[in-house]
């Protein structure tokens, strides 16, 4: 037994990680092949949105079994939903706004990048709101996954540096097949998701977590036109890149540049001088 369990008689973390995991994306396969690859959508967008949907619901599935094996509730994964927690929500949805609007400006002052029609010719279509859906979903489900599931299951029984780590790492590997990958990408990636985890312990939820990620990637893509993990999504201000370079990120997006890098630091700072959360998850 000790081959699979701890000193606590606990089946160990890494295992039930690579159970849920497991079981993740073999839902995600089985109902992909099963029904929507067989659906006609009318564009790229509302696919995404719905498959991310999906995610989010397989999730929900996967947490209720843990709660009938283990017991432990949403509120044991960092998902609580309170007065409190809304306004850690809020706080970061206006952080992530604001790293892509400083890192996109210093793009635009230094003439690295361009707004490519102005800034008084937006571009408005449906698919900016299905995109703009779609990235609450991707907010919702890798935050559920990672910082929820990942990050309170390594928590109860490890030491901090592998809560920090591991599940930084494997966020990374998620991203790792997505097309204009970088090796400085996945570097800032698991810097995020180190940040992530961070804001998940600091405010003892995962909902600041959340809305930063939803923010960062709907301002990068959604609302100007950098690549977000290497994909070219529909924006209101397309940008042309100028010059690829260290500071653009190239094809990948601004998360493969160095202005990345430095603001996930000072955006560090910030939620490091932020009051402590007060909910027991852990």
């Amino acid at each position: 037994m000790k081959l699979i369990k701890n000193k606590f008689n606990e089946v160990y973390s890494g295992i039930k990680i690579l159970m849920f995991l497991s079981f993740y994306f073999a839902m995600l396969i089985i109902i992909n092949n099963a029904f929507i690859s067989r659906i006609e959508f009318p564009n790229q967008i509302l696919s995404i949105f719905i498959g991310k949907t999906t995610s989010v619901i397989i999730l929900i599935i996967g947490f209720l079994f843990v709660y009938y094996i283990e017991h432990r509730s949403i509120k044991h994964f960092g998902i609580i939903l309170s007065k409190k927690t809304f306004k850690d929500f809020y706080i970061g949805l206006f952080l992530g706004m604001i790293s892509i609007i400083v890192i996109s400006s210093i793009l635009f002052i230094t003439n690295n990048a361009k707004i490519t029609y102005g800034i008084t010719n937006p571009t408005f279509s449906i698919d900016i709101v299905y995109l703009f859906f779609a990235f609450i979903m991707v907010g919702i489900d890798e935050e559920l996954l990672v910082r929820g599931y990942m990050v309170h299951t390594l928590s109860r029984y490890n030491n901090k540096y592998v809560v920090y780590i591991v599940p930084a790492v494997i966020f990374s590997a998620l991203h790792g097949l997505n097309p204009n990958v970088s090796t400085m990408g996945l570097i800032n990636i698991v810097l995020v998701g180190i940040l992530f985890t961070y804001m998940t312990l600091k405010t003892k939820n995962i909902l600041m977590a959340i809305g930063f990620h939803i923010t960062w990637n709907f301002f990068q893509g959604g609302f100007f036109g950098f690549n977000v993990s290497g994909n070219h999504l529909p924006s209101i201000y397309p940008v042309s890149i100028i010059n690829d370079n260290i500071l653009t990120g190239g094809d990948f997006g601004l998360e493969g540049g160095i202005l990345t890098t430095i603001c996930i630091i000072i955006m560090s700072f910030i939620v490091y001088r932020l009051p402590s959360g007060t909910s027991k998850t852990l």
